[in-house]
This record gives C-alpha cells, sequence and structure tokens, in this order.
C-alpha cells in the first residue's frame, strides 16, 4: 500500500484516532523506494517512477480503507501477527531481558571497580577510557544495527551482537595489560550496541503499540535493576582476593549463554531471506563511515581535551573540527546521496519525534550521571569503600525501576504518555538539582531523599519517550527509528561521562595552589589537581586524618561544578519534552518482521515477504 499524508509537524497534534488519511505517518519516496530495492528486482525505471509519483506529494491511497481508529491489516497479516502466544512472548522478553541487563550492567558495574583497576594497571588515565570505550563504540555503532536487521532480519542479527558481547567479554576477563582490557570494552560495546538497539525494536515486532508501554517497561526496569547491582557487585568483586575484578566481566558468561539459547530456542520471526552478498549491497556503506568515523573523532577530542592535552592543542582541534565536518558529511549523505539511508531525514521532520528523540538524548546525559557518578562522590568525597559506595547508591536505582515499572504499566493501561515525561523530566531536574547541594558532612536524609527524587523522575523516561517516537512512526520505519532513539541516547551516555570527568578533572585542576599545598603536601596536592585526580582515591585513603579530610572537601568542590552542568541537561530535558504531542496507540499490531509460532521440525520460518528471497 502506498503511504498517506504525513500528520501535521506543527502545533495543530489532538489526542484523536488517525484517520485514513494519517494511519501511516511520516512515509515519503524512501520508504517506498526501500520496499522495491529489498526485492532484489529493482530497475532504474520503477526508482524513477516511484519518484515521480512523489512529486508533487505523496500519492492517494490505492487500496481500501478502514474507518476505524486503528491502521487496517490484511487478514492474513492479522493471523500471521497474532500468532504468538503470551507465554510465549513473556520467553521471548526475558531472553531480551538478559541481553539489556548484561548491556546496562556493564555500563556501571566497572564504576567502583575503576580505581583499582587504573591502579593495578599503573594507567591513571586509563580511569577515563575504561568506562567510555564501552559507551563510545556503543553510540559510534548502533545506527547500523538496525538497518542490518531490517536487510537480514532481527533474530540473526542481534544474536550476532549477543556472541560479540561474550567475546569482548573473555577478552576483558582475561586481561593482562590496559590495551587489552580496553580492546575487549570496545568490543562489548560493539555487542551492547547492538543488543540495546534491537531489542526495543524485537518488543515492537511481537506487540502492539498500546501494550508496549508494559513490555517496554521490563526492559526499563531491568536496565535500572543492573545499573542498582552494577555498582555493589563492582565492589564487592573488587574486594575479593583472588580474581576480584575480573570477576565483573566473567558474570557476563553464563548469563549470555542464556540468553542466546533463549533468542536461539524461542524468537521466531518472518525474517528477510537476503543472501549475504545482497544484503552487504544494501548497507549504507558511505553513511556509516561517516557517522561511526565523526562519533568516535568528536568524542576522542572531549575525552583528550582539558585533560591529556591542552583544548587548544592540535590533536585536540582536529579530532574535535574533523568530528564534527564528518557528522555534518553523515547529514548530507543521507539528505542527498543514500538510496537507503542508515538514518532517513525524513525521521526529523515531524515535531513529537524530534522532541522525543532530544529527550530520550537529554535522559542518557542525566541517568548515567547518577548511576557513574554518584559512587565516585561517595569514595571520593566521604572516603568510602568501593563495596558501600555501591550500596548508598541503591534509593537511586531501585526508585528509578520501581517507578519506571509503574510508568510502563500506566501507558499500557491509560495510552496516556505525555503527562508520564512531563512529570519525569522536571523531578529529575529537581533531584539532580539537589545534588549540587552534597559535601563530606551531607546528612544522610538529604543523600537518601535526593536520590530518591532523582530515581523517581529518571524512571519514567527508559520508555515513554519511545512509546511516543512509535505513536507517529510508520511500521516500515520502526526499527530505523528505534534505533536511532538508542543511538541518540547511547551517545548521551557517552559524552555525559566524557564531559562529565573533563568538568571535575578541570575543576580539581582549578584548586591547585599554595592553599591546597599547605592542607596536602606537595605530593598529594599534585596528584589530585593533576590527570590522575579520578584514579587516586585509593591513594587519598592512606594518608593521616587531616589530609584526608583537606583532599575529600577538595573533591565534593570539584564534583559541584559536575552536577551543574548535569543540571543544566536536566532542564534541557524539562525544554524539550515540551513538544511531544498526544497521538493515539493502536492496539493492533503491525511489523514488517512478526513473531510467528515456532516451526516444526524441517519446516522453515515463513519470510517476510515473497519478493525478498534472492
Amino acid at each position: 500500500m502506498r503511504p498517506s499524508t504525513p500528520p501535521s509537524p506543527a502545533g495543530d497534534e489532538k489526542d484523536v484516532a488517525p484517520t485514513p488519511a494519517t494511519a501511516l505517518s511520516v512515509l515519503s519516496v524512501d520508504a517506498e523506494k526501500e520496499q522495491y530495492l529489498n526485492s532484489g528486482n529493482t530497475t532504474t525505471t520503477q526508482l524513477e517512477d516511484i519518484e515521480a509519483a512523489y512529486a508533487n506529494g505523496p500519492p492517494e491511497p490505492t487500496t481500501p480503507t478502514t474507518p476505524t481508529s486503528e491502521v487496517a491489516v490484511p487478514p492474513q497479516d492479522q493471523e500471521g501477527q497474532q500468532g504468538v502466544g503470551r507465554k510465549h512472548k513473556l520467553l521471548i522478553v526475558l531472553s531480551l531481558c538478559m541481553c539489556v541487563f548484561l548491556s546496562a550492567l556493564d555500563q556501571t558495574i566497572i564504576t567502583t571497580a575503576i580505581p583499582v583497576i587504573a591502579g593495578e594497571f599503573h594507567s591513571p588515565s586509563s580511569y577515563t577510557w575504561i568506562g567510555s570505550s564501552y559507551l563510545l563504540a556503543s553510540a559510534a555503532f548502533l545506527p547500523s544495527w538496525g538497518k542490518f536487521s531490517d536487510i537480514w532480519g532481527r533474530k540473526p542479527v542481534l544474536l550476532c551482537a549477543a556472541v560479540l558481547f561474550m567475546i569482548g567479554s573473555v577478552l576483558c576477563a582475561a586481561a593482562n595489560g590496559i590495551a587489552l582490557l580496553l580492546l575487549g570494552r570496545v568490543i562489548q560495546g560493539l555487542g551492547a550496541g547492538g543488543q540495546l538497539g534491537l531489542v526495543n525494536v524485537t518488543i515492537s515486532d511481537i506487540v502492539t503499540v498500546r501494550e508496549r508501554g508494559l513490555y517496554l517497561s521490563f526492559i526499563g526496569m531491568t536496565w535500572a535493576a543492573a545499573s542498582a547491582i552494577g555498582p555493589v557487585l563492582g565492589g564487592v568483586f573488587t574486594g575479593m582476593a583472588h580474581w576480584g575484578w575480573r570477576f565483573c566481566f566473567i558474570i557476563n558468561i553464563p548469563i549470555g549463554l542464556l540468553a542466546i539459547t533463549g533468542l536461539y530456542l524461542f524468537l521466531h520471526l518472518k525474517s528477510p531471506t537476503l543472501t549475504l552478498t545482497a544484503g552487504l549491497k544494501r548497507v549504507d556503506w558511505l553513511g556509516t563511515a561517516c557517522i561511526v568515523s565523526g562519533v568516535i573523532l568528536f568524542l576522542l577530542g572531549l575525552e583528550l581535551g582539558g585533560v591529556a592535552h591542552p583544548w587548544n592543542s592540535a590533536i585536540v582541534v582536529c579530532f574535535l573540527v574533523f568530528g564534527i565536518l564528518l557528522i555534518i558529511s553523515f547529514i548530507i549523505v543521507e539528505w542527498k546521496f543514500a538510496a537507503l539511508p542508515l538514518m532517513p531525514l525524513r525521521l526529523f521532520t515531524h515535531r513529537t519525534l524530534v522532541c522525543a528523540y532530544l529527550v530520550g538524548f537529554w535522559h542518557g546525559f542525566v541517568f548515567i550521571a547518577g548511576c557513574y557518578f554518584l559512587p565516585l562522590h561517595f569514595q571520593a568525597a566521604r572516603g568510602d569503600s568501593p563495596l558501600l559506595s555501591g550500596v548508598y547508591v541503591l534509593p537511586y536505582v531501585i526508585f528509578l525501576s520501581l517507578v519506571s515499572g509503574a510508568a510502563g504499566y500506566t501507558i499500557s493501561r491509560t495510552g496516556r504518555y505525555q503527562e508520564v515525561i512531563w512529570g519525569g523530566v522536571a523531578i529529575q531536574a529537581i533531584g539532580f538539582g539537589l545534588f549540587i547541594t552534597f559535601s563530606r558532612t551531607t546528612g544522610w536524609a538529604a543523600l537518601v531523599i535526593f536520590q530518591l527524587l532523582a530515581g523517581v523522575g529518571s524512571g519514567p523516561l527508559f520508555q515513554a519517550p519511545l512509546i511516543a517516537v512509535h505513536a507517529v512512526i510508520d511500521p516500515k520505519d520502526v526499527a530505523t527509528a528505534t534505533a536511532t532513539f538508542a543511538f541518540l541516547r547511547s551517545l548521551g551516555t557517552a559524552l555525559a561521562i566524557s564531559l562529565g570527568l573533563t568538568i571535575f578533572q578541570n575543576a580539581m585542576a582549578a584548586q591547585a595552589g599554595p592553599e591546597l599545598v599547605r592542607k596536602l603536601g606537595a605530593g598529594p596536592a599534585a596528584l589530585i589537581t593533576g590527570e590522575g585526580a579520578s584514579a587516586s582515591i585509593e591513594y587519598i585513603k592512606t594518608l593521616g586524618m587531616e589530609q584526608r579530610i583537606a583532599a575529600m572537601d577538595a573533591y565534593a568542590k570539584g564534583m559541584k561544578a559536575m552536577w551543574y552542568f548535569f543540571l543544566a541537561i536536566a532542564l534541557l530535558a524539562v525544554i524539550s519534552s515540551v513538544g511531544i504531542g498526544k497521538h493515539h496507540l493502536s492496539k493492533q499490531l503491525n511489523s514488517n518482521q512478526p513473531a510467528v509460532k515456532r516451526p516444526k521440525r524441517g519446516q522453515q520460518v515463513e519470510a517476510a515477504t515473497a519478493d525478498e528471497k534472492v
């Protein structure tokens, strides 16, 4: 069926069911070109005909529409797309949750172990890289995973991502030097990006838009729970006599094997049947090269600036400038040249889409800041052990998890997501604003209540903005739009750690002077105000009480500047959320790769379309 007229991008969005003219929204000529290209039998004439048909706007639908409030689906599609029972869905979701658990766990489990790892490998500068290399790789390659799943199918691509994550975990566990550890973290990040992006896409293949609030809340709760126990497990493992921090990666192996087994046994989708060679021809290689290299160079510039090299140094300026130029080149390639864009610009032409993407981006910034930097506060500004610092963050992540589940259930029952988003961003900003008051002597009541507020605000923002995206996007674009959302959120998390640590290091360096030297001594003062400020926490614990108090006060002052930064980001999320409009959440499943019942022995899963066989 040809696409119909997109919904108005302005402020006339209303809480009404879509009409036949607007049921399939945010479509363009690119979507129909993609359908023909995937058939494997496309000619230049066909593509020219499509472009000509769209020359004066989208053509009218050529198939009968229905006056109901839902998108019409042919009977045969309804049968195939509704053939999976609730128990089967739950088994699939359980396997998907394990994938998310591992990907999220490895974002936070090393937060309490990084000082020990950096000390063991005698590499103070690695404090930043151990965390950010994982997030950088995850963010840079994430857009490609969504397109790969459209070409070769969700299941094989998701399994590939899970296997990559496992390989990276093994390398990290066996690392005998910082170089091998960082290589393992990069490979882990590649796999984690695929898992985080495709899990939400797969959810959209097995449940309706209205149900997704509930099922995505399982994903959000899992993410939050992994973040909650990550610092605690990291602290426990770090304190073990044998293997120690290596268990932070060993734990991934048995859980990863369970997830891979579950996906293989229970996830059966109507996947495309393109061969590897035919699929490779449909990859937007130029766009992929531009976005991957651009993101990596830009983030490298942020990592090095003000820490390893001055901001005006040649290497930092080159990384930042060329990174920005490559990202701009990516936009031009997607706009003008790509036949099957990695990130079609039509995904950014609707107000609700753009605002939901922005909320997800800012949420990635703020959420990871709580998981990553609160343990640093407890260790650096209060002198707590890695284990206790993980325990003390539980108020934040436990309430984040609980409220995430409650928000998903509310959206599923009521179909209303606007209010959930608005409440979340407002409370999140209040909670992170109160973190500015943290000091060495802050009482426990304030520590718990402020974390509680931040968690209550951040929790609903895992799934609610994505529901807003799914409410207006066409089913053909769900994978690409979801991968774009996940990319922006992952980019936010990578930027948060990089920029947060840069602000912290610079704030510590600004305290260098005679007064700090008088309190600490020349050696300790140079350590905490230099490049190794974050990695010197364990050393500070060996000093006398007066010196330790002076050092902890300096750390608390340095972190205050960082909390101001994250408050500003939280306020940007509040502003961005205002543009998210009300849209109907369909109760009918409409997916290009719907889940089906397990085929009988010797029977193949039906392909997504017969024309996709090559």
